[in-house]
């Protein structure tokens, strides 16, 4: 008789005998039918295998970064989001605007808290943050290579177009060089008069006549006209025509608001574009809704409504030559907003907007940022005023100086111990006497009423 453990042994032994048996059957089986099917589509897969090459693994190419050949910047001065919902209330609902797939929001702050134009446009066009009134100078008065100048040695077109004059806080920044904004309107037009700048249009004619030049006794018009500008008074007098250069100064300082001014903003946007579309590498524009700004500073939303609702026309003539040219980003911002407006009633359905103002100077909210084209996905989310410098340069492959790439991270690590503690008016009467008079704080100050003439 055997042991117990050897009888478990061999019935244990006896299983797997048994489940390989079974294994090798179905081997077999899986054989026969293999080699069954395979003589039965033998011939067919031969027949196939001209036709149809074997399958190699796809590697996936990052899609290459669509670049713009163009860019047109809009600044709606003073332009904030409240701004903005009061035009599209009065115009049924509606604006250009609304055609924009991408929306963000840009810091405004300067190295105060409350940022003025100077500062504001200074950081747009230089990528660098300064004091309030610096016309593309930093803190410690070096100049700063604006996106413009740039623009123009790597021999792209360049433009700028405002509802100001053009030698204004936020247009000159983007060309000129002054420690502070006030006062500086004749050696702002000398300076550009140093640039390859293509296109000029806004006010401040008087600033380029020779009788209005004491100290140099220059006609900035004649050698305008020497240098091969076509130079006019409006726009319209060219007519279809798409000169190589163009000034046009439609006033002898500033320009009139909307509803004595015209479509001056609308028509020089589609012309600026067409004549700087003519340089085959591209260009750069500025186009600035300068007076959004002055209705806030006089507290007057009915002058909100129609600057901005004329900067709107602007905008829509920008997008239907961007969608035409399919090489254009259009981006629309503010350098600020201005009066701490706000929508307490009204009627959509009527158009009527019941407004208010906390004040009539800057505040530091946010403000709104559009784009479209290509490129536009890179302005959308949160960013700060430097970022549109940087994007740009990036976009236009344009060289960026070695000295503001080295302050990069420093430019964002805001200073704001002095602006804290002070009030608007206290800012305004440290800001220069050149803010244009439209505050009401400001116009009763008796400096206020000294103009450069």
């Amino acid at each position: 008789m055997l042991h117990k453990g050897y009888g478990l042994l061999l019935t244990a032994l006896a299983f797997i005998a048994v489940m390989f048996a079974l294994m090798a059957l179905q081997i077999d089986g899986d054989q026969e039918t293999n080699t069954s099917l395979n003589s039965d589509t033998q011939e067919e897969g031969l027949a196939k295998k001209e036709e149809t090459k074997p399958a190699s693994k796809a590697v996936a190419k990052p899609a290459e970064e669509k670049r713009p050949k163009n860019i047109i910047l809009m600044i709606g001065d003073g332009m904030g989001i409240t701004h903005i919902t009061a035009a599209t209330i009065a115009n049924n609902n509606k604006l250009n605007l609304e055609r924009f797939p991408f929306v963000g929001l840009m810091k405004t702050f300067s190295t105060q808290l409350i940022t003025d134009s100077a500062a504001s446009a200074t950081a747009m066009a230089t990528g660098k943050k300064t004091y309030n009134g610096a016309i593309a100078q930093d803190s410690k008065g070096n100049k700063l290579k604006t996106i413009i100048e740039i623009a123009e040695e790597a021999k792209l077109a360049t433009g700028i177009v405002t509802t100001s004059s053009v030698t204004h806080a936020t247009p000159a920044a983007f060309y000129a060089h002054q420690p502070q904004r006030s006062r500086i309107n004749r050696a702002v037009s000398a300076e550009f008069m140093t640039k390859g700048i293509e296109v000029l249009m806004g006010g401040g004619k008087r600033y380029f006549q020779k009788e209005h030049r004491k100290k140099d006794n220059r006609n900035l018009l004649y050698e305008l006209k020497k240098k091969g500008y076509t130079v006019v008074d409006n726009v319209d007098e060219v007519g279809e025509k798409i000169p190589k250069k163009m000034v046009c100064l439609i006033a002898d300082m500033q320009p009139k608001g909307y509803s004595r001014r015209g479509d001056f903003l609308p028509k020089a946007t589609k012309k600026a574009a067409q004549i700087l579309n003519q340089n085959k590498k591209g260009f750069f524009m500025v186009i600035e809704g300068a007076q959004i700004d002055w209705g806030g500073h006089s507290r007057n939303s009915k002058f909100i409504i129609n600057e901005m609702l004329d900067f709107d026309r602007s905008v829509g003539e920008a997008l239907d030559f961007a969608e035409a040219d399919g090489e254009t980003l259009v981006i629309v911002t503010s350098d600020h907003e201005t009066g701490g407006y706000s929508i307490n009633d009204g009627n959509l359905k009527d158009g009527v907007v019941k407004t208010k103002f906390t004040d009539d100077y800057h505040t530091a909210a946010m403000v709104p940022l559009y784009s479209s084209g290509p490129g536009a996905e890179k302005f959308s989310g949160t960013i700060d005023n430097t970022d549109i410098f940087f994007k740009v340069c990036e976009l236009l492959d344009l060289p960026i100086p070695e000295d503001v790439l080295k302050d990069r991270l420093a430019q964002l690590q805001l200073t704001l111990p002095d602006s804290i503690s002070l009030d608007s008016s206290d800012i305004m009467s440290g800001h220069g006497i050149d803010l244009g008079g439209y505050g009401q704080r400001f116009t009763k100050d008796k400096e206020a009423k000294k103009t450069d003439k």
